[in-house]
């Protein structure tokens, strides 16, 4: 989860990679010209170590002996033999520590790192019954255009076989290219078809910058039968605030509002506050933050003009993250809004980035630990549904979505 601090220093830190003068400009990124030296690597090792060891957010950096850690992977600097070698000594290193939002970026790869491939594809897959499903295709998307339909199974990408739903949509967001995918149909018929890569049309896409990346986003908003809004995005960026509230605001003689969040990976603090603050009638605290100077509580919904006064239920998953975590948690605690669906992925952190003496890459680092106004801690836990439901192949092949029909059914059942 990224706080306001952080916004500042990602504007920061972006301008200080463009403006590097150890930096060429090719077709756009921030590149490094060449490897870097022993002794850039030396002192990068040194950055990484020291601001984990003064910045963490617990002094006690969760009983790992960071000191012993140093003495152990600082001998091995000697022995790598490029910049990749080192990256992954940096990975091996901070992995000592079990927790999220602490690991290295690279700007080479970092539009790779951010895609989305419901955003840049148009389909979600997930693990059902050990098998990759497609559980979402996107209406006009390249997904939707090759005749993919929820509940196909996903064998091969490429000819390469699928481990699990997370490796396939790795492999469709990395690059720009046309992929193939072999699939078995409703008949359980082998069929294989191209896939390419295209951002949805403007009304349904948002994107913001990202130290020197960019991040694109899907909306998605409409009626659902009953007078039920349904709102569906995939990160919380700043450039999706109006459009959120704007719909939300829309919405605010619906029966009820679904928050569909499934998938949703996170981002940024003050745009998970923003929503919430349509949702409530009283400032609500939704997250409180434990740093390495004590709690912090300055996470509060403040409610806004027109917030919606209905019921509303979130849906979450297996690839919900982040903000999307922290703010579902703090609705729910609140007692502002049912969660249906599957547990979420337990990652929610507030983290900022270091700038490195090897500027072709920064570490993403954890200053605070979340939990909910009931003292719930969502890292490494979740957020457990107040109604769990799972979805199955057979009915995804029927056209139907068990998740979104359970909120629909709540909130009928709210308000007959």
């Amino acid at each position: 989860m990224l706080s306001k601090r952080l916004v500042e220093v990602l504007v920061i830190f972006a301008v200080s990679v463009f403006l590097a003068s150890r930096f060429e400009l090719d077709s756009g990124f921030a590149q490094a010209s060449k490897e870097s030296s022993p002794q850039i690597r030396l002192k990068t090792f040194d950055v990484v170590w020291k601001t984990v060891n003064d910045k963490y957010f617990d002094p006690a950096i969760g009983g790992v002996d960071w000191a012993a850690i140093r003495q152990r992977y600082a001998p091995q600097i000697t022995t790598v033999r490029s910049d990749i070698e080192f990256r992954d000594l940096l990975t091996r290193m901070l992995g000592e520590i079990k927790i999220s939002h602490l690991r290295i970026l690279e700007f080479a790869t970092l539009d790779k790192s951010l895609a989305r491939v419901v955003v840049t594809r148009g389909l979600a897959l997930r693990d059902i019954d050990n098998r990759v499903v497609v559980t979402r295709v996107v209406e006009e998307s390249p997904a939707a255009r090759a005749g993919l339909k929820p509940g196909f199974l996903v064998l091969a990408i490429d000819a390469v076989r699928v481990e699990n739903a997370r490796q396939a949509e790795r492999k469709l967001a990395d690059d720009t290219d046309n992929h193939r995918l072999a699939f078995l149909d409703e008949a359980d018929m082998m069929r294989e078809v191209s896939i390419e890569h295209k951002l949805p049309p403007a009304h349904k896409v948002e994107s913001v910058g990202l130290l020197t990346g960019t991040r694109s986003i899907l909306v998605e908003t409409r009626q659902l039968g009953d007078d039920i809004g349904y709102i569906h995005f995939t990160n919380f960026i700043p450039p999706a605030t109006k459009r959120l509230r704007a719909a939300i605001d829309s919405m605010r003689d619906a029966r009820g509002i679904i928050i569909d969040l499934r998938g949703n990976s996170g981002g940024e603090t003050e745009v998970g506050l923003a929503i919430a603050g349509m949702l409530v009638d009283k400032e609500t605290q939704i997250s409180i933050t434990r740093t390495r100077k004590g709690d912090y509580f300055g996470y509060k919904a403040k409610p806004q003009k027109n917030a919606y006064r209905g019921p509303v239920v979130i849906l979450l998953d297996e690839e919900s993250a982040s903000m999307s975590e922290e703010m579902t948690a703090g609705l729910q605690a609140a007692g502002r809004a049912v969660v249906i669906g599957k547990k979420s992925r337990g990652e929610d952190m507030d983290a900022t980035f270091q700038e490195l003496p090897m500027d072709s890459i920064a570490l993403l680092y954890p200053i605070g630990l979340p939990r909910t106004s009931k003292g719930v801690v969502i890292e490494g836990r979740g957020v457990i549904p107040d109604i769990e439901v799972n979805l199955t192949r057979s009915e995804l092949l029927k056209g139907r979505d068990s998740q979104l029909e359970a909120a629909m059914k709540h909130i009928r059942g709210l308000t007959q």
